[in-house]
């Protein structure tokens, strides 16, 4: 259990006018209490009250589990049978508890099937906050902060290593294959990412695998992993044989793009300013409709959390918060280019966490 975490979601459900939040299993979950279970049709996830008491519910299938990781940490278990009405059951768990009528708020997989079954039964006014889960990790410490540097440059040493593997022929498959590998063999752990060949690349989050390389075309790498629980994320491009004068221009635009955005991140900037640092110059060069994304995500714990850097994020960058900056712009159906750095402000001023080129790489 990450007593610092949940010390702060109570004092943030205080402040929010939240009786308890519920975490189901997720991510989220992990992140507090170093476990999550398997997430099925059936209702579970703990409860942390604004008065520090934390309690879990699952069905009966789950308590042993359940029982094993959380009992250490003082967690108390209920639990509903099959053959019972899950909201009765737990309408009865939550009036013991004292919660309801209560405002209980929700993390990010809470599905409205059990929240509005248990709102009807309970009286419950159930809400959003997956923005309070977000604000008790958005500013790192010194510790976390240097686990994203490592991180990022297992990333780095990697991309010096896939740029001299990829050839001609190859499939996304080979491609990613080597990727993950080469971070394994770093110490990354939680591997993941995205090879995208030729048109491919102009799907941004494209899931695929059997694209080839081609004798002259683009590969869009964007991957990252885990050091010590902190993510990286990297996007580059890989030019194969040579370039078009066309996609020479559109990555020299959104290389621009890039660095104008990175260096308006520093501390105390205004987020929606940093956004339109890098969409000004794509949407000058006409490209303003192939420009879909967010200019960037938090990054931390998990892969995407606050801050947002986007043009409806009305806040400032603040010490300790970390995130990416990866405008990016997306021919569809024949190839999108993207840079992506890991930025940090710390308390030397922005870090840019990765070290590898915006140079074109042509292989």
């Amino acid at each position: 259990m990450r007593k610092r975490f949940v010390d702060k979601l109570v004092s943030l459900a205080k402040t929010n006018s939240m009786d308890a939040i519920l975490v189901c299993p997720s991510e989220e979950l992990r992140f507090l209490t170093n476990f999550s279970p398997m997430m099925c049709e059936r209702f579970q996830g703990l409860i942390i009250k604004n008065d520090g008491k934390l309690f879990y519910i699952c069905n009966l299938l789950y308590v042993g589990e359940i029982e094993k990781e959380y009992s250490q940490d003082g967690v108390k278990v209920y639990s509903w049978f099959d053959g019972e009405v899950m909201a009765e059951t737990v309408h009865g768990i939550l009036a013991k508890e004292g919660l309801t009528g209560k405002v209980i708020g929700v993390n990010s997989t809470a599905p409205a099937f059990w929240t509005l079954e248990i709102a009807a039964k309970s009286g419950i006014k159930f809400v959003n906050a997956k923005p309070l889960l977000e604000e008790s990790r958005i500013i790192k410490t010194a510790e976390e902060l240097e686990n994203l540097r490592k991180s990022a440059a297992i990333t780095d040493e990697v991309f010096s290593d896939v740029i001299k593997f990829i050839k001609p022929g190859m499939t996304e498959s080979d491609i990613h294959g080597f990727l993950m590998d080469g971070m394994r063999k770093r110490g990354g752990k939680d591997v993941e990412g995205i090879v995208a060949t030729g048109p491919n690349s102009s799907y941004a989050h494209y899931q695929g695998n059997s694209g080839v390389v081609a004798e002259q075309g683009v590969v869009l790498l964007d991957y990252g992993c885990t050091y010590n629980g902190m993510y990286s994320d990297m996007s580059r491009m890989v030019f194969v044989g040579s370039a078009t004068d066309e996609q020479k221009k559109i990555y020299q635009i959104c290389r621009e793009a890039t660095e104008a955005a990175e260096a308006k991140a520093v501390e105390g900037a205004f987020i929606p300013d940093i956004d339109k640092a890098a969409r000004d110059i794509i949407e000058k060069a006409g490209y303003g409709d192939a420009f879909m994304n967010r200019v960037g995500h938090g990054i931390g714990y998990m892969i995407h959390e606050a801050p947002d850097i986007k043009q409806s994020h009305p806040r400032k960058l603040e010490k300790g918060m970390a995130f990416s900056i990866e405008p990016g712009i997306n021919l569809t159906g024949r190839f999108g280019m993207r840079i992506e750095d890991i930025l940090a402000i710390t308390e030397n001023g922005t870090e840019i966490l990765n070290k590898s080129t915006h140079d074109m790489v042509i292989v």
